[in-house]
Order: structure tokens, then C-alpha cells, then sequence
């Protein structure tokens, strides 16, 4: 936006496909109106581009919604049953709907405020004061505020102004798909929608037998949630407010068939952020921890279960706590009389059958006789089940049969069933009808829920930037120190992606703390792989006083590292038989003591009696990285490779466990691990190193020799084993020696999908291998972030490969970056099947203009029209650009663009192979292409035209073409529409042109006799080919010698 206009000239609306930030306004149009009057700008409106979705066909991604489908079949029978529906609404309940939608109609139109603003107050016909207030916000960056004021304009000018915004929304329906969800769901609604909304609203009266155990159940729950604990053996208990450190994450409205998050360490970063933001404006919409029920996001506004997933540490259990206390304390809910939270791991605890009644008065003894006037007022009921995954018996929701008999059914509070029948029963409203329930759970765990009856599914994805440094100031308390560690963090993509999740944030702020104050005054270095900062959170365990439960002895080097065996050993026990909680009885087995044993690593449980502890350790991959440790310090080295080997063979369960063994060989871990545990074992060190450099050596041959994925991604791990190394003599000897490293291939299932993380780690280890010239990602997934994670090192290749990557437009201005460098290397660049549209054409054209280097471009199966070549010429005219291949295939380009494509011909000297197939060229492209080829100085070798509706009108002009052009050598006129007039021309040129070597003409529609006449031709001289017919073995070419 202009930011020195403040009205709307339409008549420099020269482009209707430019988006609101880019239109031009002038002052001109509103002075001295009073109100908005732009009838003539509404119908360009609806056309101008200012949408949710780009001019270019939206991409598909990891979080891509096919939106252009269901445009499709938007059509005027939908918005007439929208505008009746809301027709029938009184103006009082319209308010009300309106309200009950607010805050996601204000997240809707955000990121177009000033455009959807000036549609709405147009129709509403309010002064244009509004509009400028709503335009200088937009400005200041305040979008959220200028969305809340247009709102708060419409709803105070009265019932006549909400009508007529509702009017406009049906008009941008087609364009918004979040609004378009909402005006649907209130089709569909219809006029039940009122009451429901007003349902949702009201809070249910609490019984007079029930006041004082209210009272008394919200004191119970807020003393056993106002904190968060930090557990360490040994009986400490770290207590700290959960108000000072909770950090609320992203959460979104899920699709059953789609999560966006995923489950280790192993694949952090696919959830990058730019995705996410992305995702989150255009389809996902983000739900508040206080708007899972009674609100317009769940199918009905009243009652019903809503599961909540994430992976592992996301904070499901922490939202949990934080849902729990502020309704407690009176902020959160306050429909809901009573909240009742259970663990599914304490339920799976329970022998035999049970009740509903007994689980209450189990875990909240206080109700007592009372408790059956609970079930007078199921709606006031919220029951939380917490962590699914950690529940042993199965859930069926699909055996009708079985769930139909007496004894799988609770029809009642007192009825004594199986839990997991209970649990089924509360889920799908067989029970307590009325009651709400909160189901959190890993995705592991989803495909169980697929059947039941959900009223909404929704998913945290963890940590924006924004919440990453809100977690740091709060961890730190200490301003710059907080600065500096996001800083760090923002440094290094490994462990920025890493910090989604609240419980790898601890981990990293834990093990950043200590440096970052000892740096105020030294020039310490900070861990930067992840090795490294597991390493130091050990160290630190056993150096920061507040988590060391010897603070009144000091340790010695061999006491911890017996105690970092002991534990490890029995870590590495359970990564082989996929255990994470520990008795006592297994602590004892491995020489551990409860009490005064083990430092802060492991946390301690208790089960439902609490009499029975159980023990974990903080993190699943601090369980691995002690496993990998513990095995680092006690394996012989003779026996290393054997052990490593078998690791390997045994996939994904061990992944993160190797590269943590391959990790603790780097100089910089084994020096801060010496610190406590005395010095690391050298012999074990090289002989790991010489593991490494064996399996890199083989895969690199592997990727070249065996076209399987699955020695991609072994190769793929091989990178991660050199980046936590950190050994770049080492990278060199093997990446950097063979010259071409291929994670990518031509057929999209032998080729890996890199996560962002991935592409992090690839940059990292080939930015010391500069001997690497060929870099083959083809139809590798890799999306914006990952090409902006790939950046810095791309211009270092003279072959790059990037074929079938979604790139946007944002990965191509990184990519037309790269061209622009002055120490650009690239000389092939291949970008086949990205969807790149014509302003993709242009980005990349400004890198073209400036680069010496590239000589081969390939654009084929992408967007570009005419448009898009118009951009490619301007570049291939100037002076530094020396492209020699250039292939357009199937790029939507039509015949009269091909004028200004003759012109490069003429001008640029270097373009010798060109490749149109696929495209419109017809009969008119066909006639300029023939014309420029008649030019005495045309460098044109290889022309290829098959499949552009090429007939025989202008098949003459190829006669045209000089005896002395000595440049051109080949021809594709495949698959087109020429005849038997057509061969008159061709044998012209066959003949005379004693250069050409080859002509393609299969799939035409000679006649018999014609096809055998060109066919004879292959005999006019040596080493002519004239292809005619097509056979699976010849492919149509006769060779004569």
C-alpha cells in the first residue's frame, strides 16, 4: 500500500490481478465526500486479486487444502441459501450470531483489512474517518486492532450495517475459504443456530447441595495445579508458578486426515514456520484453550468431545493443568459446574469393573453422598482424559455388535463396567448425555478415535517465533540474557526447529543458561549440535547446585560416571524393549538406589494407590542420548563396529541413539563431557570416525550405483552423522570427495522428502565441501523453507537439480539470489514441475539478467504462459546472460509471444537448443519460429515443437530456411496435425540442409503411403535419422549409416 495516499483512484487500477497491498490510493476520490462511494470500484473488487489465495495456483504442501477444488464448486446455489438463512434471522439474532463468530470473522479478514474494510463500509455507507483509521493501523502494523475497530464500527452503526457486512461476505465467500467454512456451517445450522448460540452462552445454575463442594473441588483443583513440578530422585520437588511460566502454544482446527505434527526428534522442523503461519491464515484456524467448547468451532456449540493431539512434550498435559487452574480460579468456563480430570495412564491402573461414580469419589473423596446430585445437570459436567497413548487396553469404536451388549454399556453413572467401556461411552454420549469431554493423545493414537463421534478435533503445533521468545524471557527473567539465548537460537536452524516443543525449549535454555552467563565475561562458545547441548545439560545436572542432590560432597569424575552408566545401561534396556517408565525393582537390577542415587535427569511418578513409584527420565531423548553415553564409555572397541552395525539394521527405534554415539566423537562434546566424567575413550573415538567415513563412502556409492530410496536415506543419515561430528576435514575426505551428492531422483518415489531440519543439516556439511558440483534434489518435498535453509550454499554448484520441490514464490527469490551472486557457479539449473507461475518468471528473470555461469535452464511442466516468457526474453536479451538450453515444455505458451522469443533469437547468440514442446504454439508460432530460423546468423541447433497443434497451413516457410544455416541439426514436429501436403516441405528440408541429422515426426496424420515415403528419406545420406513411426523398440527412429 502507498503509504502517501489515503483514498482510491479506480482509474489506476491498469492491473485487476494486483492485490490490495499494491493498489495505489489517492486522496482525490474521498476528499470532501463525507462517505464512501465506490459503486463503480465493487465489480473490479470481486476480481482484483484480494483474496486469501495468491493470483498464482496455490501449491501443494504438507499443509496444503485443495481450495481451487472447491471453488469449483462454489456456485450461486450456495450463496442464495447462505443470504436466506441469514434472512431469517431477527435482528437481535443476527447480533448474537455475529458475536458468537466475532472473533473468527476478525481473524479472517486481518490479513486484508484495508481491502475487506473499504468493501464493507462502502456498503454500509460509512464516513470515510473509519476507513482511515482502519488504514493507518493496516499501516502501523496493527492489523488485529484495525479488524476489531471495523467490527466494532459495524455492530455500533446498527442492524441495517450487520446486514450489509454479511452481504459482503457472501460475496467474498468464493475467495476466503475460512469464511466460507463459517458462512457453511451457518447454512447448515440454519435456524437452530440462535438457540444454540444462546445455549452456549449460559452458565447452569449450581444445586444448592453442590455450592459448598464446589467451592471446596476448585480449591482441591487449584492447589494440585497452580504449579508446575520438576521431579528429581531423591524426594526433591522443584515447585514453580505455572502463571509465570506458561507459554500458551498454537493450536489448530485439525482434519482427521491430516495432522501437521509429528512424533521425534528425527523429523523436527517439518512443521516449519513459515508453513505453519501460512497454513494458519489461509485454512487452519487457530483455537484458543478457552474456545475448545461452547463455541462456534466444535459442530455443536453445547455439549460433545473434543480431542486435542501433539506429539510427545508438545505441552498436552501442561494445557491441561492451565485449563484446569483457570477454571478454578474462576477465568476459563464457567458454563461447566464441575471439571473432573483423569489420567489414562492412573485408569489403566484399575482392575476389573468399575463405575463413574467410583472413579469421582476415588480421585475426589470430598463429593461424598452429594455426588448423585451431579448427575442432575449433565451439561455443567466436564470430564479431561489426559495422554490416551499411555492407555494399555483398546478402545473399539467400530464393533457395533460388541458395544451393543448389556455388559459393554454404561447407561448410568453406577453401572460397573470395563473402564475402556466407560471411556467409550463418555466419548460418544452414551452417558451423562449433555457432558463435554477433553481428550488429549498423541497422532499415534488418532486412528482409533477415527470413529468416534468428535465434535471437534484439534491439534497444538507447538511454538511460533513469537512464542519461542516469549518461553525464553520467561525461563531466563533476565532480559539480555533471554536476547542472547533466542539470538544463539536463531543462529542455528537445527536447534531453532527443535524449540516448537515446549519440552525441548527447557531442555536447550537449561543447557544454554550456564554458558550464556559465563560469556558476560569470557568468549565461551555455546553447544551448537544437538549432541552437544545433551551433553551439557548432563554436565550441567552434575555443576548447577540446584539439581545436584550432592551439593554437600563433591563428586569425583569415576562416581559419575558409575552413576551415568548404571543409568544408561538400563536407558538403553528400554530403547530395546520400548519401555519409558521404570519400577523400582528395575532401578534396583541396575545398581540404582532410589534415594541419593541419581541426579536430575529422572523424574519420579507415582501410581493410583500412591505406593508404587515409577521413574522416567525428563525427556525420550535424554533416555537415548545417556543410553548412547553409558554405551560410549563401557563398549570395547573391538566390538564398536559390530555394535554400531546392529544399531543400524535395526532402523528408526535406534536413529536418534547413533547419532548421538556418532556425536559424542566430536572434540567439542568430548571436552565438555571431560569436564565431569574425565576424558572419553580415544580409541573409541577414531574407530566411530572410521565407521563414519565407511558408511558415507558407501552410501554416496550406493545413491549412484542402486536406484532404491531407501539408499538415499541411508545416505541422508550419513549427513547427520557428519554434521554432529563436526568434523570437517572428515566432510571433505568423503561428501567432498566424489563430487555428486543425489537425494533426490527423477522419479519421485526413489527420491527422500527433506524436512527443513534436513536441509539444514545438508547445507551444513556441504558448506565445507566446495568439491561438491552436483546437487541432485530432485522431487525432494522441499518447499520455501527448505530452499531458504539450502540458500547459503547453492551457488557453489554448477549442477543443481531442484525438480518437483513446490517451490514459491519466496523459494524462487532465494534462488534468483543465488544467480545474482558474483561467485555463482551454477551452470545447470533445473526447476521441472514446480508450479512456477509468471511472477515466478520475472523473480527468476532479475537473476538471469545479472549471471554469467548458467547455461542450461529447465522450465518444463510449470505455469508460466506468455506472461512468464515475456520475463524469460528480457533476460535472455542481455548481455551477461549465455543460457545455451533452454526448455519450456508444457508451460501453457501460445503463439503470438513467440514474436518476442524470435526477437532473443536474433540478438542472443548463445541460445542454441530450444525446447517448446507440449505448449500452443499453432500455426502463427510455428510461422515466427520458421522465420527467425531463415535468419542467416539464427544459432538455433535443436528445435523441439511437439505437440502445438502445428499444421500443414504453414509447413512451406520451413523451405525458407537458407542452404548455408550449418547450425540446425534437429527437429521434433511430433504429434502435431501435419499431412501428406506437408511432405513436399519436409523432404525440402531434409535434402537440402545437409546438416540436419534429425527429424521427428511421429504421431501425425500422414496417410500410409506418405509415412513410407518420409520414412525412405533415412537413405538420403549417412547418419540421417527421420523418425516416422513409433515402435516400442525403435521409439520411431531409423538410424542409417
Amino acid at each position: 500500500m502507498n503509504t502517501a495516499n489515503t483514498g482510491v483512484n479506480v482509474n489506476q487500477m491498469d492491473n485487476r490481478e494486483d492485490s490490495f497491498e499494491n493498489m495505489e490510493l489517492e486522496s482525490a476520490s474521498m476528499q470532501g465526500t463525507g462517505t464512501l462511494d465506490f459503486g463503480a470500484w465493487l465489480p473490479q473488487l470481486a476480481d482484483s486479486g484480494d483474496t486469501d489465495v495468491p493470483v498464482k495456483k496455490a501449491k501443494k504442501s504438507t499443509f496444503s487444502f485443495p481450495w481451487p477444488d472447491v471453488l469449483e464448486q462454489t456456485d450461486r446455489g450456495n450463496s442464495a441459501a447462505v443470504r436466506e438463512t441469514l434472512r431469517g434471522y431477527t435482528d437481535t439474532q443476527l447480533r448474537k450470531v455475529t458475536e458468537f463468530y466475532r472473533q473468527r470473522i476478525e481473524e479472517v479478514i486481518e490479513g486484508r483489512v484495508e481491502g475487506v474494510s473499504l468493501m464493507i463500509l462502502s456498503e454500509v455507507k460509512s464516513n470515510d474517518r473509519c476507513y482511515k483509521e482502519i488504514q493507518q493501523l493496516a499501516r502501523d502494523g496493527r492489523q488485529r486492532e484495525a479488524s476489531k475497530l471495523l467490527l466494532d464500527t459495524v455492530m455500533e452503526t446498527g442492524a441495517q450495517a450487520a446486514r450489509a457486512m454479511w452481504e459482503s461476505f457472501v460475496k467474498m465467500m468464493p475467495n476466503y475459504p475460512k469464511l466460507r467454512k463459517i458462512l457453511q456451517e451457518i447454512e447448515n445450522k440454519g435456524a437452530s443456530l440462535p438457540m444454540e448460540v444462546r445455549q452456549s452462552q449460559m452458565e447452569s445454575r449450581v444445586s444448592n447441595y453442590l455450592k459448598e463442594i464446589q467451592v471446596q473441588h476448585k480449591k482441591f483443583l487449584h492447589e494440585k495445579s497452580e504449579n508446575l513440578l520438576i521431579n528429581v530422585i531423591g524426594g526433591k520437588k522443584f515447585k514453580i508458578p505455572l502463571k509465570d511460566q506458561y507459554t500458551e502454544q498454537i493450536i489448530i482446527v485439525s482434519d482427521p486426515d491430516q495432522n501437521v505434527s509429528r512424533l521425534d526428534l528425527t523429523v523436527r522442523g517439518k512443521r516449519h514456520e513459515e508453513g505453519q503461519r501460512k497454513m494458519i491464515k489461509t485454512h487452519r484456524e487457530p483455537v484458543g484453550i478457552g474456545q475448545l467448547f461452547r463455541s462456534s468451532f466444535g459442530k455443536s456449540s453445547v455439549s460433545g468431545t473434543v480431542v486435542v493431539s501433539g506429539p510427545a512434550g508438545i505441552g498436552k498435559t501442561t494445557m491441561i493443568q492451565k485449563i484446569v487452574c483457570d477454571w478454578a480460579d474462576g477465568k476459563l468456563y464457567p458454563q461447566f459446574q464441575f471439571v473432573f480430570l483423569f489420567r489414562f495412564r492412573d485408569l489403566s491402573n484399575i482392575k476389573g469393573r468399575t463405575s463413574i461414580k467410583k472413579l469421582i469419589l476415588d480421585s475426589y473423596p470430598h463429593f461424598g453422598n452429594e455426588i448423585e446430585h451431579l448427575w442432575e445437570d449433565p451439561q455443567g459436567l466436564l470430564f479431561i482424559l489426559d495422554s490416551l497413548e499411555e492407555f494399555k487396553e483398546k478402545i473399539d469404536f467400530t464393533n457395533s455388535k460388541r458395544n451393543s451388549l448389556p455388559e459393554h454399556q454404561c447407561f448410568h453413572p453406577d453401572c460397573e463396567c470395563e473402564v475402556s467401556d466407560i471411556v467409550r461411552c463418555l466419548i460418544q454420549q452414551k452417558v451423562l448425555k449433555g457432558c463435554s469431554v477433553l481428550v488429549t493423545t498423541r497422532q499415534t493414537e488418532l486412528e482409533s478415535l477415527r470413529e468416534a463421534e468428535i465434535n471437534l478435533r484439534a491439534e497444538i503445533v507447538g511454538f511460533l517465533k513469537e512464542q519461542r521468545k516469549e518461553y525464553f524471557q520467561k525461563y531466563f527473567g533476565d532480559q539480555s540474557l533471554a536476547e542472547a539465548a533466542f539470538t544463539h537460537l536463531e543462529q542455528n536452524d537445527i536447534l531453532y526447529s527443535m524449540c516448537d516443543n515446549p519440552s525441548y525449549c527447557r531442555i536447550i535454555c537449561y543447557s544454554l543458561a550456564p554458558g550464556l552467563r559465563r560469556m558476560q565475561g569470557t568468549q565461551e562458545t555455546l553447544p551448537t549440535t544437538v549432541t552437544q547441548i545433551f551433553a551439557t545439560y548432563i554436565s550441567n545436572i552434575f555443576k548447577n547446585h540446584q539439581f545436584n542432590i550432592y551439593k554437600h560432597h563433591v563428586l569425583s569424575p569415576g562416581q559419575i560416571r558409575d552413576l551415568v552408566i548404571k543409568a544408561g545401561e538400563m536407558a538403553h534396556m528400554g530403547i530395546c524393549d520400548n519401555i519409558i517408565h521404570f519400577n523400582e525393582k528395575q532401578l534396583n537390577n541396575f545398581g540404582l538406589e532410589r534415594s541419593h542415587t541419581l541426579p536430575g535427569f529422572l523424574i519420579e511418578n507415582l501410581d493410583t494407590d500412591m505406593s508404587q513409584p515409577i521413574f522416567s527420565f525428563i525427556h525420550i531423548i535424554l533416555q537415548e542420548f545417556v543410553a548412547a553415553l553409558a554405551k560410549y564409555l563401557t563398549v570395547d572397541p573391538q566390538n564398536l563396529t559390530q555394535l554400531l552395525d546392529s544399531a543400524a539394521e535395526r532402523g528408526d527405534r535406534f536413529r536418534t541413539f547413533l547419532r548421538f554415539m556418532v556425536g559424542l566423537a566430536s572434540s567439542v562434546s568430548a571436552r565438555i563431557l571431560g569436564e565431569i566424567l574425565g576424558p572419553l575413550p580415544h580409541q573409541t573415538i577414531c574407530r566411530v570416525i572410521d565407521w563414519v567415513k565407511e558408511q558415507t563412502e558407501n552410501n554416496l556409492s550406493n545413491t549412484l550405483n542402486i536406484q532404491r530410496k531407501d539408499t538415499r536415506s541411508k545416505l541422508l543419515e550419513s549427513l547427520y552423522y557428519l554434521s554432529e561430528l563436526q568434523n570437517t576435514g572428515l566432510m571433505r575426505n568423503t561428501v567432498g570427495s566424489g563430487g555428486i551428492l543425489a537425494l533426490g531422483h527423477d522419479f519421485p518415489y526413489t527420491a527422500i522428502r527433506l524436512t527443513p531440519m534436513d536441509c539444514s543439516v545438508l547445507a551444513a556439511v556441504i558448506s565445507h565441501c566446495d568439491e561438491v558440483l552436483e546437487l541432485n534434489l530432485n522431487n525432494c518435498c522441499l518447499g520455501t523453507e527448505g530452499i531458504q535453509r539450502l540458500a547459503p550454499v547453492l551457488h557453489k554448484r554448477k549442477w543443481l537439480r531442484l525438480r518437483g520441490n513446490n517451490l514459491t514464490e519466496e523459494g524462487v527469490k532465494l534462488l534468483s539470489a543465488a544467480l545474482r551472486r558474483p561467485d555463482c557457479k551454477i551452470q545447470t539449473l533445473d526447476l521441472c514441475s514446480n508450479g512456477l507461475s509468471h511472477t515466478d518468471a520475472q523473480q527468476l528473470a532479475m537473476g538471469l539478467t545479472s549471471n554469467s555461469s548458467l547455461t542450461q535452464l529447465y522450465l518444463s511442466k510449470n505455469k508460466l504462459g506468455d506472461a512468464g516468457v515475456k520475463y524469460l526474453c528480457e533476460a535472455l536479451n542481455s548481455w551477461h546472460c549465455k543460457i545455451q538450453t533452454l526448455e519450456l515444455c508444457e508451460n501453457l505458451i501460445r503463439g503470438y509471444i513467440i514474436d518476442q522469443l524470435s526477437s532473443v533469437l536474433k540478438n542472443n547468440q548463445s541460445l542454441t537448443n530450444l525446447n517448446l514442446n507440449n505448449n500452443k504454439l499453432g500455426d502463427m508460432g510455428f510461422k515466427l519460429l520458421t522465420n527467425t530460423l531463415s535468419q542467416q546468423n539464427c544459432p538455433i541447433q535443436t528445435l523441439e515443437l511437439e505437440g502445438n497443434e502445428i499444421s500443414v497451413i504453414y509447413t512451406e516457410e520451413l523451405t525458407r530456411i537458407p542452404f548455408i544455416n550449418t547450425s540446425l541439426t534437429m527437429v521434433n514436429l511430433s504429434n502435431n496435425l501435419l499431412t501428406d501436403q506437408s511432405i513436399c516441405a519436409l523432404q525440402n528440408l531434409i535434402q537440402r540442409h545437409t546438416y540436419l541429422r534429425e527429424i521427428r515426426l511421429q504421431r501425425n496424420k500422414f496417410s500410409p503411403h506418405g509415412s513410407n515415403y518420409l520414412q525412405s528419406l533415412n537413405n538420403h545420406r549417412p547418419g540421417l535419422c527421420v523418425g516416422v513411426y513409433t515402435t516400442m523398440f525403435s521409439k520411431g527412429f531409423v538410424k542409417v549409416t
